[in-house]
C-alpha cells in the first residue's frame, strides 16, 4: 500500500522497512494512530512534542509488519534528526521519586543476576543515570564497566553511579568503544528506541565473550495495559520507533545471533499518590483525590517485559 495516498505525509520523514525482517509489507490500516499523527506535521512542529506526556499524545502511527508481526512506524525521524532531539534529554524518571524508580531498576538488577551470568566485564546501553549500574555493581563488583550513553548530562552522575570501579568508560556510540570481550551487556527500555536494533544487537554480539549475556527490558505492546488505555497508552510516544510483544523481542534477540533463555513480565513500583495523578494525566482529567492518598509505594506488572539471552 502507499502511506502518503492522501499526500499529507511531510516529505522529511524517513521511510523505514521493518527493523527486523527488512519487510515493507505493513497493515492496510494503522494499528495506532494519533488524533495528530507525527507523519503528518512538519519537523519544527513535531520536534516540540518529543518530550513530555500528554493526554492528547502525538506519535507517528503504528502499522504492523506483515512479515515477522513487529509494530513498527513506517515513517520515522531520521538518524540526525535523532541525534538532535536525544543530545539534551532530561533523565526519564518521568517525575516520580528517585528511590521509588530505584527500586524498580534494582528488581531488573536482580533478576538478571541469574546463576551463571557473569559481571566481570559489563556494557550498559543507554543507562541514564546509573541506577540499574549502581545494583549491579552493589552485588557483584565488576573489574570494569563501559557505558554507551550520548546524553552529557547525565553522565557524571552515571559514573558515580559505580563508585570504586576503577576501569571505567562512557561513550557516544558502540563504535567509540575501546573495551570489548563483555560478559554482561544490559539495555533498560533502549531497544524500542532504536532506528536500526538488529544492526546494534549484532554489533553488541561480536563484543561479547562465548557465553556472555545480554538482558533486555522493553514496553509490551501485547498487555493487557495497552489493550485497555489503546491510543491513550503511554509507549506510544515519539520515542518509540518501534515496539515489541514477547514473539517479536525473542524474533530481534535470535535475529541478532543471541539465544533466548527466558523471557519474563517485569515488576514497576510506584507511589500510589503519583500513579494516579499519571493515570488521570493520560485522560486529560483534572486531579482532585491524589492529595488525600497515603503516599505508598507498591508493585505492579505494568506491561513490561525482561529478557535473558545467552551467546553460544
Amino acid at each position: 500500500m502507499l502511506l502518503n495516498e492522501d499526500n499529507l505525509i511531510d516529505p522529511e520523514w524517513q521511510r523505514r522497512a521493518c527493523p527486523i525482517c527488512g519487510s515493507r509489507n505493513i497493515s492496510s490500516q494503522p494499528n495506532s494512530k494519533a488524533k495528530k499523527p507525527a507523519e503528518k506535521m512538519s519537523w519544527d512542529e513535531a520536534k516540540s512534542y518529543f518530550i513530555g506526556l500528554r493526554h492528547d499524545q502525538v506519535f507517528f502511527s503504528y502499522y504492523r509488519c506483515l512479515g515477522c508481526e513487529l509494530l513498527y512506524c513506517p515513517w520515522y525521524f531520521t538518524k540526525e534528526q535523532i541525534a538532535i532531539l536525544y543530545s539534551e534529554m532530561p533523565d526519564n524518571m518521568m517525575g516520580e521519586d528517585k528511590s521509588t524508580v530505584s527500586k524498580t531498576q534494582s528488581a531488573y538488577a536482580q533478576w538478571i543476576l541469574q546463576d551463571g551470568v557473569r559481571t566481570d566485564a559489563y556494557l550498559e546501553v543507554g543507562p541514564d543515570i546509573g541506577l540499574v549500574s549502581k545494583k549491579v555493581t552493589a552485588l557483584q563488583t565488576p573489574k570494569r564497566v563501559s557505558f554507551i550513553e550520548p546524553n552529557l548530562s547525565v553522565r557524571k552522575e552515571l559514573r558515580d553511579s559505580v563508585g570504586e570501579v576503577s576501569s571505567v568508560e562512557i561513550v557516544d556510540f558502540i563504535e567509540n568503544l575501546q573495551d570489548k570481550d563483555f560478559t554482561l551487556i544490559v539495555g533498560i527500555h533502549v531497544y524500542d528506541h532504536l532506528l536500526d536494533p538488529i544492526q546494534d544487537l549484532k554489533s553488541l554480539f561480536e563484543l561479547a565473550q562465548d557465553r556472555a549475556h545480554i538482558s533486555i527490558v522493553v514496553h509490551n505492546e501485547n498487555s493487557s495495559l495497552r489493550k485497555l488505555l489503546k491510543t491513550k497508552w503511554p509507549p506510544f510516544c515519539l520515542q518509540h520507533p518501534q515496539l515489541y510483544n514477547p514473539k517479536t523481542l525473542e524474533n530481534l534477540l535470535r535475529q541478532s545471533g543471541w539465544k533466548v533463555l527466558k523471557i519474563e513480565k517485569s515488576t514497576n513500583w510506584y507511589h500510589l499518590r503519583y500513579f494516579i495523578f499519571m493515570g488521570l494525566s493520560v485522560f486529560g482529567l483534572k486531579d482532585p483525590i491524589s492529595r488525600l492518598l497515603p503516599n505508598i509505594e507498591f508493585p505492579i506488572r505494568l506491561g513490561n517485559i525482561i529478557s535473558l539471552a545467552e551467546k553460544k
